[in-house]
């Protein structure tokens, strides 16, 4: 929460308790409370959700989805993003790759970073969700 004194006042950044709050809320909870900002600020609205999009948001994607997403990953980010992921949502990506992909991306994934391996992730992981909203905001994805 970033507050400060202004004139007096006290000023309280709700913009970025919202978008907190829209990461670990339910996808009906979510739709709800952004519903409702759109009927008063439907460009608020979008950029809530843009900003609320994480990389756990990988996990609610169809399989239709997700090769649109992967369409636009090259194959040793996508391998660097899903080191940390549970091995069964490993195979899903991997098999919606084609196989040279799969394979190129796979290497990475069982591959050791060194000591950077932490920041490497959230780098890449970084670049799948940009993907997602960018995707989202063209509306190639049914979020």
């Amino acid at each position: 929460m970033e507050a400060s004194k202004e004139n007096g006042g006290v000023f309280i950044n709700g913009k970025a308790q919202i978008i907190e709050m829209l990461k670990f809320m339910g996808a009906e909870e979510r739709a709800t409370l952004l519903k409702n900002i759109q009927m008063r600020n439907p460009t608020l609205a979008k950029e809530l959700y843009a900003e609320s999009i994480t990389f756990n948001t990988i996990y609610s994607l169809d399989d239709i989805d997700l090769a649109q997403v992967l369409k636009f990953i090259k194959a040793p980010i996508l391998g660097v993003a899903l080191k940390e992921c549970e091995k069964t949502f490993q195979k899903k990506i991997l098999t919606l790759l084609p196989r040279e992909s799969a394979e190129e991306a796979y290497s990475y994934l069982v591959k050791n970073l060194g000591g950077n391996e932490t920041r490497d992730i959230q780098r890449a992981r970084k670049r799948v969700t940009d993907t997602i909203v960018a995707l989202n905001n063209r509306g190639r994805l049914s979020l």
